[in-house]
């Protein structure tokens, strides 16, 4: 078939082929960043007045996600401004990605939020691959369940509802248990496992990293408890707390091999004992 076009319609073609290249380099910055998003703008801790100190501190913490220059696994904690203008800001990235990937993220969720909750002192965004949140208080370390929790769940039902479930549950708790234990730069993990009928389950779990061990376990088994009363069967589902996340689907959804953690130092060494003398070890 051949395409022909005429002078007088050129004008209308070219409007035309903007529009198309517009709307797709919408679709294409929304398929990188906003396949999902959460927002929760809290009503809690009051509201700020325009031009105010907490907004120019704010606007400072939102700044800072373009130009930073440290990866550190991902994970932040910012702040900016003096009390009791103070603004504090945590964001973490999911922790299978890079970090152009990771800062990409942050950067445009960052500014969502902040457009999206205009005159709040603290909000919380979840998007596709990290979360950010602010506050007019420190929340470093804080094991945080306002908000409680926000479920996504995918409409459609696992083939074998229990042989799923049942993947699903072991699946997670193997997960947590090794997050919850993956020290203080990062606390990630991700796994799969034979869901029986052909059907595989991906999973992932994640804790902020500021987190202590025994609280990691705590938020993810709050968001599991969330997960059966909200998407038991389902096909996939994420439950989004402050502190924690988690998600699985019937497809691969993460990448395989995350960024590598440094190599820990090496043990230190003990000296032999002085020649002609013996050692003896008391049990």
């Amino acid at each position: 078939m051949k395409w022909a076009m005429g002078s007088s319609s050129s004008s209308t073609f070219l409007l035309f082929l903007y529009s198309f290249l517009l709307s797709l380099a919408t679709l294409t910055l929304s398929q990188l960043h906003d396949v999902y998003f959460e927002r929760n703008c809290s009503d809690t801790n009051g509201n700020f007045t325009p031009n105010s100190a907490y907004q120019t501190n704010l606007n400072a913490i939102i700044s800072q996600f373009p130009t930073l220059t440290y990866f550190n696994y991902g994970f932040f904690n910012l702040s900016a401004g003096e009390s009791p203008n103070k603004v504090y800001s945590s964001a973490l990235c999911r922790g299978d990605l890079t970090q152009d990937r990771c800062y990409s993220c942050l950067n445009y969720t960052a500014t969502e939020l902040e457009r999206l909750c205009p005159r709040n002192k603290a909000a919380i965004a979840w998007s596709e691959l990290c979360l950010v949140r602010y506050a007019n208080r420190d929340m470093y370390g804080l094991l945080e369940d306002d908000p409680p929790r926000t479920c996504a769940f995918n409409e459609q039902n696992a083939s074998n509802p229990v042989q799923f479930n049942q993947a699903l549950s072991d699946l997670l708790n193997e997960l947590s248990a090794k997050a919850a234990a993956g020290g203080p730069l990062r606390k990630y993990a991700a796994g799969s496992a034979s869901a029986g009928n052909l059907e595989m389950v991906y999973a992932t779990v994640q804790c902020t990293p500021d987190m202590t061990q025994e609280n990691c376990v705590t938020c993810l088994n709050f968001a599991m408890t969330e997960l059966r009363l909200c998407c038991l069967g389902r096909k996939g589902c994420r439950v989004l707390r402050p502190t924690c996340v988690l998600r699985f689907e019937s497809n691969l959804f993460y990448n395989e091999t995350a960024v590598p953690l440094p190599s820990p130092p090496p043990s230190p060494t003990t000296s032999p004992p002085p020649k002609g003398k013996t050692s003896i070890l008391s049990l």
